[in-house]
């Protein structure tokens, strides 16, 4: 069991003990994956495998292993095999085309959602160049409908596929606005995470996305209002403040050089700056974040001082951070005006 052997390592009073206790228990490992008797143990014997990896010692012996429980059907079984497949290989490894399949086959998996959540989780963080032209029409279809769970992390799996073949970027540019239109804050929060991933890419869709500018106010006036998220959403009074930050940095994308853009935001920007509560952390970096963008963007004389204004109230503050950070910010706001 793992945890013995978790029991045996913290046992060992030197460097040489703890190695002789790994290179029996790798031996010990290597016998039961060519046993075929051992297989119901398989998923027990990747987890110590993971645990060996994390301690710094070779495993690429049992990389095989992890492709054989991702193919199984169990839930439990699938599960050790995704986390071993993320932890144990990465996207240079050969090896790790051949699970491209069961990827696709969990992806769409529609008899349980958490299998393909499990896949979509591995695809989102050792997905290569050539798994993301595989399976981005597939990604495309799970964005259009379904749970929340599933569109969610659907979208973050887009993230990581535009960035590593820009090439996409056209496929999802219409799939990140019909998410943040859905009324899930996770759906929303995933799919502006999307959208500002996808012009921080290609400057040139900044011009689309321009136009939904009023509905990403209107979404972040709603979270300043009392009820505005329900409450899983709120940390520390603050509502989906991750929300609030992401689409604060989207907006400063739209509205940097476009007055009419930097104009529909005006309001709510100063509605931000005035409203959120700067005693909590959460509140701080959606201040930072607000702060930010009207500096960012065509903005008014007065919501410039509000924006000087609160970064004086973060010098004030008893955190050496937080005053770092608001020394930092006037630092650029002094050598911009400047100019």
């Amino acid at each position: 069991r793992l945890r013995e052997l978790i029991r045996a390592v913290r046992a060992c009073k030197t460097a040489a003990e703890e190695r002789e206790v790994i290179a029996k228990e790798s031996a010990a490992l290597r016998e039961a994956f060519r046993n075929p008797d051992a297989n119901e143990y398989r998923h027990r014997n990747v987890a110590k495998l993971m645990y060996i990896h994390m301690l710094g010692f070779p495993t690429h012996f049992g990389q095989m292993e992890t492709l054989k429980l991702i193919a199984s059907s169990g839930f439990a079984e699938k599960r050790i095999g995704y986390l071993g497949l993320m932890i144990l290989l990465d996207e240079r490894q050969e090896v790790l085309m051949l699970v491209t399949n069961s990827i696709k086959m969990d992806m769409n998996n529609t008899k349980n959602p958490y299998i393909a959540g499990l896949s979509l989780s591995a695809l989102g963080n050792i997905c290569s160049a050539e798994m993301a032209r595989d399976l981005a029409p597939d990604l495309e279809r799970l964005m259009e409908g379904g749970s929340g769970y599933i569109r969610k992390k659907a979208a973050l799996c887009a993230i990581r596929v535009v960035k590593k073949v820009p090439d996409l970027v056209e496929q999802f540019v219409d799939r990140a606005v019909s998410l943040v239109k859905t009324p899930d804050g996770a759906v929303q929060l995933a799919g502006v995470a999307l959208m500002l991933q996808i012009v921080e890419l290609d400057a040139s869709h900044v011009e689309v996305y321009r136009q939904h500018v009023p509905a990403l106010c209107q979404l972040l006036r709603r979270l300043l209002q009392p009820g505005g998220a329900p409450a899983e959403y709120d940390v520390s009074g603050i509502y989906n403040p991750f929300l609030q930050v992401k689409a604060l940095r989207l907006l400063r994308h739209l509205g940097r050089g476009n007055a009419e853009a930097s104009d529909q935001m005006s309001d709510m920007l100063a509605q931000v700056a005035s409203n959120i509560d700067a005693s909590r952390n959460a509140g701080n970096a959606v201040l930072y974040e607000c702060v930010q963008t009207i500096m960012g963007v065509e903005s008014m004389g007065g919501l410039r001082v509000l924006a000087i204004n609160t970064l004086g109230k973060f010098l004030q503050n008893r955190d050496n951070n937080m005053r770092y950070v608001a020394l930092n910010t006037l630092a650029k706001v002094v050598s911009v005006d400047n100019q």
